[in-house]
């Protein structure tokens, strides 16, 4: 049996929209005994649109950047979570310094939006748990002074994964490769295929059979194993001889 774990925004959906070719590849992909589905940066609440936005059956959605793992029908399975500590008060007055246009932090059943233009909102304190951060900014070089600085500071309290100018924070340890390793962990001898378009895709696209599209960033088609102009092209070639 074959897995394949597909990044959603720039890689599976272009443009906001999936090909009709993609659909029907993933669905002769599954119908062959196979495993697809989705691994994203987006939190609980925004990957929960992907389903009914897209008519997408899929095996499984990794959000929250391998902290939550819902299965075919939406249900939850798995839920990695990090304490809300003092620490993110360093983190987003960092975050502020540096303009970032948004900041939200998550659980699977809340979400607090920070105001980034004033202070830190007096209801973070309703939080102790996260299961994602995220952050903005107006231009990559900002993004990665903010990673270098969460990565210099805080590594022992959250993880950091950057997509051009966007950041996500999953809970310490997480990323989506942990998430993938914790799905197929069901799955004995399953062969894994990842499929993406960023450096927060990069991880995974190393550590298993990695295909990058065609409008990838230039840095993950160097360093992708395998390449592809969609999703239909890579599972016609996971196919041949089944």
């Amino acid at each position: 049996m074959k897995i394949i774990a597909s990044d959603y925004d720039g890689t599976l959906s272009y443009n906001g929209k999936i090909s009709d070719e993609d659909k029907l590849a993933i669905k002769r992909f599954r119908e062959a005994g196979n495993k697809f589905g989705i691994v994203t940066g987006r939190d609980v609440e925004l990957a929960s649109w992907i389903r009914p936005k897209d008519g997408l059956e899929l095996d499984f959605v990794i959000c929250c950047t391998g902290a939550v793992i819902k299965d075919e029908n939406g249900k939850i399975i798995y839920k990695k979570s990090g304490e809300v500590g003092e620490f993110f008060n360093e983190i987003i007055k960092k975050a502020i310094s540096l303009n970032a246009d948004c900041f939200a932090i998550s659980d699977i059943l809340y979400k607090c939006y920070i105001d980034v233009s004033e202070n830190i909102p007096t209801d973070l304190s309703r939080m102790s748990e996260f299961t994602h951060a995220n952050c903005g900014f107006s231009s990559e070089q900002k993004a990665i002074e903010f990673v270098d600085y969460v990565n210099a500071n805080f590594s022992d309290k959250i993880s950091i994964h950057r997509n051009g100018r966007n950041v996500d924070m999953p809970p310490m340890g997480i990323s989506k490769v942990t998430g993938i390793y914790e799905y197929a962990k069901s799955f004995k001898n399953a062969e894994i295929y990842t499929v993406g378009d960023n450096m927060n895709d990069l991880s995974m696209l190393l550590e298993f059979d990695g295909y990058a599209v065609s409008n990838a960033n230039e840095k993950v088609i160097e360093l992708a194993k395998h390449r592809c102009n969609r999703i239909c092209d890579m599972i016609e070639e996971l196919l041949k001889g089944e």
